[in-house]
């Protein structure tokens, strides 16, 4: 078997146009050989494996106009914004452009023509994309409520906020008379900067859209001599409740899953009761909502369940 020609620089370093291949020297054969990866008409990528957003998004970035950025869950994934993993694990590139021009079209390219405001571009890792709060804005076209929560709770976490709930409520009021203008309306509300984890965000919005009372988010539990023994992700402290979401770590580290039972035993010694949620309950929000419901209503809550009218 012949050796495949090794490639000349500045070949060799990641994502080139055919066009620049063939000016550099190789041969369409060689441009076809299985160490080049083809993400895009036109392009080719040196990979040794699945290609990850942002090689994706340097590939194509050689073939984008003047102007262009990535936008939607292309942008998000690049920002580091959680969205599920389905949508994440999708091949199609967003590409945005401005008003009045028209939209890309391409295998593998998802364009869009939007009306821009000065202050929704960025760069992040280099690569032009919507900014954080627009790009929120536009994941509200995809984006069940529990998810643009968990979204949103990402983008205002207290820790490193990459922007502020003020800047996002900006964002919705300009998007008015857009696609998803409505979902981002009901979930500005809903959004906390405490949360830890998009799961916890998903139980919260849960609880209070099924008309459950609002609880405090991870709050720091302590116990009669003020030690601190847990930080609830959710804590009806009226009723002496908590909710802890369970992902799948605390069942497969073993110590992990030592400290919890200690945790909660604590929790339990000082008067409280702890409930506990994993993956499953959140396909049933009903049935969840319920549970948390008669918990509480053990601990002395009167007030009624108010399921909304669509699902989550």
């Amino acid at each position: 078997m012949t050796a495949r020609s090794p490639l000349p620089p500045p070949l060799d370093a990641g994502a080139f146009r055919v066009g620049d291949g063939l000016r550099g020297g190789l041969s369409r054969d060689r441009m076809r050989a299985t160490d080049l990866a083809r993400p895009f008409w036109g392009i080719r990528v040196v990979a040794s494996g699945a290609l990850t957003t942002l090689e994706r998004c340097n590939a194509i970035l050689r073939r984008m106009p003047p102007g262009a950025f990535f936008s939607h869950h292309t942008a998000a994934l690049i920002i580091g914004i959680p969205v599920p993993l389905p949508l994440s694990e999708r091949d199609e590139v967003h590409i945005g452009v401005a008003a009045p021009d028209r939209s890309l079209r391409s295998n593998g390219i998802v364009g869009h023509s939007l009306r821009l405001d000065r202050t929704d571009l960025r760069l992040w890792h280099g690569l032009p994309v919507t900014s954080p709060a627009r790009t929120w804005c536009d994941l509200a076209t995809v984006l069940t409520l529990r998810q643009l929560v968990a979204a949103g709770d990402y983008l205002i976490h207290r820790r490193m906020p990459l922007v502020t709930l003020q800047e996002l409520a900006g964002a919705v009021e300009w998007h008015a008379g857009r696609r998803g203008h409505a979902l981002l309306r009901q979930a500005l509300p809903l959004l906390s900067d405490r949360a830890e984890s998009p799961p916890e965000s998903e139980v919260r919005v849960i609880t209070v859209t099924h008309g459950l009372p609002k609880p405090l988010v991870n709050h720091p539990i302590h116990d009669r001599h003020g030690r601190l023994i847990a930080r609830a992700d959710l804590y009806f402290r009226d009723y002496g409740e908590l909710v802890e979401y369970e992902g799948d770590h605390h069942r497969t580290d073993l110590a992990h899953w030592r400290r919890d039972l200690t945790r909660t035993a604590d929790v339990e010694a000082e008067g409280l009761h702890v409930t506990r949620v994993n993956a499953d309950d959140l396909h049933h929000e009903a049935a969840l909502a319920g549970r948390i419901a008669a918990n509480l209503r053990r601990r002395g809550w009167t007030g009624q369940l108010r399921p909304p009218k669509r699902r989550l």
